[in-house]
This record gives structure tokens, C-alpha cells and sequence, in this order.
């Protein structure tokens, strides 16, 4: 409890400090400075690349937020951060003015955790649990949930099983599509050489998972077989093959 208490405290400091000098920076800075640059950082840039700087850039400037050529001192930080915060694609922004003119603006990017694809039409799901929609920049791989879906679930019970299914090394890469039928009844797509995997309603998913895979990895891998077409993990304790 006293360790907790400490990280606690230093961190409180360390923000209190960095509010401190940025509060510092900003008052230093002349009244009559122009802005002379703006920079977006897009820190996760490296790993999804969902939004670009240029096309951040032009929508400042289709908003007469562009910094470029104002008066540092009548650039409205909080004005450019919410206004990237209406971005679709944008889950965080930050505005800083520099004391050498320049304006920084960090922004990061929304993760989408699954994609849904059903009578109101296809989005993501991010991983704040938040629908945003799908457009082509978006190239990830996700698990791709299929059929009678309403937003409330796919929010909710969905997005659970998905996080499941993309943290579970055996099953992520082995599962192409979750499709979702009439009262919730959930068939899985597997990898072509295996067949469909009956899983019926989410409830104890793992251990009905685990069961499935228990008998992949100590029994069927062992004997060598012809793949079923399906296998019904409906049943309590059972695994129910099918040609």
C-alpha cells in the first residue's frame, strides 16, 4: 500500500510539473510571434495507419483552424483539439504552442477490436467500445462478426469474445469469421481445412473452446483423420463430429 502510495505521489508531481512549464512556455511566448509551422505527430503511426497528417492538416485548414501565419497568441489550442476529436479515426489529440513558433499537435488513432457486418450496415467496434465506421484505410485484421447483429451486442457480449478470440494464440489464427444466426445461435468458420464449429450460445464459449481443442491437440492430431465438416459443441461435455 505505502509503494502505491509513493507511485501515486511522484506521478502527481511529475504531471503537476510538466503542466508547470508548459504553463511557463506559454506565457514566454511573445504576443506578437507567428505561428511559422504546425506539426501532427501521430504516435501509433507505425503500427495502424487509419489517418494521415496531410489529411489532419487539411481539416484544420477547411475549419480556418490552420495555426500557420496567426498569432501565437490567438491560436486556440482547445479549439484544434476538439475539432480532431469529431475525426472519426481520432482517439486522442493534444495542442502545444512552442517557443520557437511552431505549434505541436499529438494525436492518437482509434483501434478497432472487431468488425460487424449485418443489417445496419458494416462499422468496427474500438477498443473503447465505441462503434466507428469502416473505411478503406483500415486494413487490419480483426474478427469479422457477420448476421443478426444489433449495435448493443456487438458492444458488449461480441466485443468480449472477440478480445477472447484475438489474445488466444491457438484459436486466433485458426478462426476466419464468427457468423451470428437467429436467437444468437453462433457458428464459427475455421481455417478451409477444418470444418464449422457449432458453438450455439455464448455462454462457457471457453470452456466448450477449450473442450474442442483438447480433443484437436491430445486426440484427433495423435490418430491422424479425415477433417468433419462440423463440429456441435452444444451439448454439455461432448464434442459431436459430423461428414
Amino acid at each position: 500500500m505505502k509503494i502505491k502510495t509513493i507511485i501515486a505521489s511522484v506521478s502527481a508531481v511529475l504531471v503537476v510539473t510538466a503542466m508547470s512549464v508548459a504553463a511557463f512556455w506559454a506565457s514566454h511566448i511573445p504576443n506578437d510571434m507567428v505561428c511559422r509551422q504546425v506539426k501532427i505527430n501521430i504516435s501509433d503511426s507505425t503500427e495502424y495507419q487509419f489517418v494521415g497528417e496531410k489529411e489532419l492538416l487539411r481539416t484544420l485548414q477547411n475549419n480556418s483552424l490552420s495555426p500557420v501565419g496567426k498569432i501565437m497568441d490567438d491560436i486556440s489550442c482547445q479549439a484544434i483539439e476538439d475539432l480532431l476529436l469529431k475525426h472519426d479515426m481520432i482517439r486522442s489529440a493534444e495542442c502545444y504552442k512552442l517557443l520557437d513558433g511552431k505549434v505541436l499537435v499529438n494525436v492518437t488513432q482509434r483501434i478497432p477490436m472487431l468488425c460487424v457486418s449485418s443489417s445496419e450496415g458494416k462499422y468496427y467496434v474500438d477498443s473503447d467500445r465505441k462503434v466507428m465506421p469502416a473505411r478503406a484505410s483500415i486494413q487490419v485484421q480483426v474478427p469479422i462478426f457477420k448476421g443478426e447483429i444489433s449495435q448493443q451486442k456487438a458492444i458488449t457480449e461480441y466485443y468480449d469474445f472477440a478480445q477472447w478470440l484475438t489474445q488466444n494464440r491457438y484459436w486466433q489464427p485458426r478462426i476466419t469469421q464468427v457468423q451470428v444466426q437467429n436467437n444468437n445461435h453462433i457458428v464459427l468458420m475455421q481455417q478451409p481445412v477444418e470444418g464449422r464449429i457449432i458453438l450455439g450460445a455464448l455462454k462457457d464459449y471457453e470452456s466448450k473452446m477449450n473442450r474442442l481443442r483438447k480433443l484437436y491437440v491430445d486426440g484427433l492430431d495423435h490418430i491422424g483423420y479425415k477433417p468433419y465438416k462440423e463440429y456441435d459443441l452444444r451439448y454439455s461435455g461432448q464434442v459431436i463430429g459430423r461428414y
